[in-house]
């Protein structure tokens, strides 16, 4: 076969390929065994297409029939028209399982066309497949024009593979391109994509997913990360934080710099060195706030569990260390009162649950403010608080996995699916708003108000003048 700068066409499609098949794997994963059905009809040229687990083989635009794969024509002039149904296939197997399934192939050209199934490995994969376990039958086969042609695939796991993602593509004529070529495609014409995901059932539940936690200067806090060991056998871990954790601070930098808040030596790790078996171990995390720091820290804390089911990004605590801020000054504005009637002035502050999935978390921190009046005439006039207001969001959980505000690392359905933990069933809080209303005598003209806030990031503020809504 003629290949006329492959190396130039693959630099073009590199970098896409790599986000697409890692991202297929993840998602493919996360949703257990599945296959995409093949387009209905085989482009007549083929080139970059970037493709998901929910794609088709090809790309439009504005409703065009043009396939962005332009490419084939001048590099693979000899490929053969053929469908292959499913495009693609995603296999979540333990260690020894054995699975089959059917792939069905169409002749689409206007000739014979022989076919020759075999695996084509390709460098786009974590790990590489060995072509023993996949097995094809039948062997060989030949395709009128307008015929098909069902195949049997089964793939065996030998007990001793390495975990981990697999790609591979499966070709079923002779037409495909050795190597890496075909693999540039994601849905070269005759070839489908398998990705395999090999995994064991963990034994280690991770029942502190994460600390985030809205902490003071210069105070002291002690976390408790929950580890339950469901097996049979005692496992041993080995927890650290993570090297050069993120440091961010509040305005007042230029984008891109950084102000040293804390650094990891203001954490102290206290842990077992295993977890016995069916029974719950507990880390201790604590923290020395410099009395002194402002803006946050992000970094992560490393459990190195010696647990073969847990992949190394699953087993890591993210931490997120949010500094309270104290402002130095008050919050002062003005305005303006068009007759005398009173004067009432509402204040908002909406409190996260910092404390979420976390023990000994800042939880009780109840936001008040300092408020005064300055009157048209000058005459500072102290507002009377007449009411406060609590409020806050609650979500029923009734998972079998914390639910977050942001998404852990990859963690497999079928591992979730085999998880029990504390939370399950729990009311779990959100947001807390605490509304304090205040009331002043008015008089008509330009007013200066001032508010202090004290154990709060935020508030909202609403004047009316006369008489308040109820």
């Amino acid at each position: 076969m003629h290949i006329m700068d492959t190396k130039a066409l693959k630099g073009i499609v590199c970098g896409f390929l790599v986000v697409a098949i890692l991202s297929i794997a993840c998602t493919g994963a996360e949703n257990g065994n599945s296959s995409v059905p093949a387009a209905e009809e085989v482009q007549s040229k083929v080139g970059v297409s970037a493709s998901s687990s929910a794609s088709s083989s090809s790309w439009s635009s504005g409703g065009s029939s043009v396939s962005s794969s332009s490419y084939a024509g001048t590099y693979f002039p000899e490929f053969q028209k053929v469908r292959v149904d499913p495009a693609y296939k995603q296999l979540e197997l333990e260690l020894g399982d054995r699975e089959n399934f059917i792939v069905t192939v169409e002749n689409k050209d206007n000739k014979t066309i022989e076919l020759k199934p075999k695996s084509v490995i390709t460098s786009y994969t974590e790990n590489f497949i060995n072509e023993s376990w996949i097995r094809i039958s039948p062997s060989e086969g030949a395709l009128k024009p307008g015929e098909k042609q069902e195949f049997q695939v089964e793939v065996n796991i030998p007990k001793d593979a390495d975990l981990g993602n697999y790609a591979v593509l499966l070709s079923f004529t002779e037409k495909v391109p050795e190597g890496d070529v075909a693999g540039s495609y994601p849905n070269f014409p005759g070839t489908m994509q398998m990705n395999l995901n090999l995994w064991v059932k963990p034994s280690v539940q991770i029942l502190t997913p994460y600390v985030n936690d809205l902490v003071e200067a210069g105070k002291d806090y002690t976390y408790e990360i929950k580890l339950k060991n469901t097996g049979n056998k005692d496992i041993a871990i080995s927890p650290e934080l993570t090297e050069g954790g993120i440091i961010s601070t509040d305005a007042g930098f230029s984008a891109g710099m950084s102000q040293q808040v804390f650094g990891d030596d203001a954490l102290r790790v206290e842990d077992p060195e295993k977890i016995k078996a069916g029974q719950t171990a507990i880390v201790k995390l604590e923290l020395v706030v410099p009395a002194d720091a402002k803006g946050s820290y992000r970094g992560s804390f490393d459990l190195n569990i010696d647990d073969p089911g847990i992949r190394e990004c699953e087993e890591r605590v993210s931490l997120n260390f949010r500094i309270l801020p104290v402002p130095g000054k008050p919050y002062e504005n003005t305005f303006e009162a068009g007759t005398d009637d009173p004067i009432t002035l509402d204040i908002k502050a909406n409190q996260y649950d910092y404390g979420l999935y976390t023990t000994g978390g800042n939880q009780n921190l109840k936001p008040s403010f300092n408020v005064s009046l300055t009157d048209p005439s000058g005459n500072e006039v102290t507002p009377t608080l007449v009411n406060t207001k609590y409020s806050g969001s609650i979500n029923i959980v009734d998972d079998t996995y914390p639910q977050m505000s942001y998404s852990l690392p990859y963690i497999s359905s079928r591992v979730t699916s085999n998880m029990e933990t504390r939370y399950q069933g729990n009311y779990q809080g959100g947001t807390t708003t605490c509304v304090e209303t205040y009331t002043a005598p008015g008089a008509a003209g330009k007013w200066t108000f001032s508010i202090f806030p004290k154990n709060t990031e935020s508030f909202d503020y609403t004047i009316t003048i006369g008489a308040a809504e109820k």
